[in-house]
C-alpha cells in the first residue's frame, strides 16, 4: 500500500516539459533531475526544487501524460527523485511508459481518474489490487494492478538490478 499527496496534472503533459533540455544531465542522475521536476510544466515550478519541495507521492494526469519527442530517461529519474512513487493516468506515450517499467516506477492507466481528484488530495494505492482510494473526497477508482512482473523488477530497483540479481542466482529471465 502507497499512501500519499497527488498533484493534478493537465492532458498532454510533455517529456520535454517535464524536464526542460537546458536541465539534463549526463549520466542520468535521479538526485540532479529532481531539481527540475515540472519546470516547463508549470512556472511556479520553474525553480530549483520547485515541484520537489511541494512533498508530492503521485502524479494524476489524463491524456498522453510524459509524451512527445525522444525516449529521455531523465524524467522517469527525475520523477523519481522528486518522490513520485506512481503516475495515474488515462494514458501515457508509449516510451515512457516503456522508461518508467524499466526504473520500476507504476505508470497507472486509470480511466477518468483526473476528474475524481485535485491537488493536495490524499490518496492511497494497492499495487497489487489496482484500487485507488481517493481519502480526501472519499471516492475510489479500480485501475489494472500492476503486473506481477513490473513489481518485481520495482522491487529490485529497475530492470537493471532485476537482471543482475537473475544472472547472479543462475535463474532463468522470464
Amino acid at each position: 500500500m502507497i499512501r500519499g499527496k497527488c498533484w493534478v496534472a493537465s492532458d498532454y503533459v510533455m517529456a520535454y516539459d517535464i524536464i526542460i533540455q537546458q536541465f539534463w544531465t549526463s549520466p542520468i542522475d535521479a538526485e540532479e533531475n529532481s531539481k527540475w521536476v515540472m519546470a516547463g510544466v508549470d512556472e511556479a515550478f520553474n525553480k530549483e526544487n520547485g515541484f520537489k519541495d511541494h512533498g508530492y507521492t503521485f502524479i494524476v494526469a489524463a491524456h498522453n501524460f510524459a509524451g512527445g519527442g525522444k525516449s529521455i530517461e531523465h524524467v522517469i529519474a527525475g520523477l523519481m527523485g522528486a518522490g513520485i512513487k506512481a503516475v495515474f493516468a488515462d494514458s501515457f506515450a508509449r516510451l515512457q511508459f516503456r522508461n518508467a517499467i524499466n526504473y520500476g516506477l507504476p505508470f497507472i492507466t486509470c480511466k477518468d481518474i483526473a476528474k475524481g481528484c485535485q491537488t493536495g488530495d490524499e490518496l492511497e494505492f494497492d499495487p497489487d489490487t489496482g484500487i485507488i482510494k481517493n481519502l480526501s473526497q472519499n471516492n475510489s477508482f479500480q485501475s489494472v494492478p500492476v503486473a506481477p512482473f513490473v513489481a518485481e523488477v520495482g522491487r529490485e530497483g529497475g530492470l537493471m538490478n532485476f537482471v543482475r540479481k537473475k544472472i547472479a542466482a543462475g535463474e532463468e529471465i522470464k
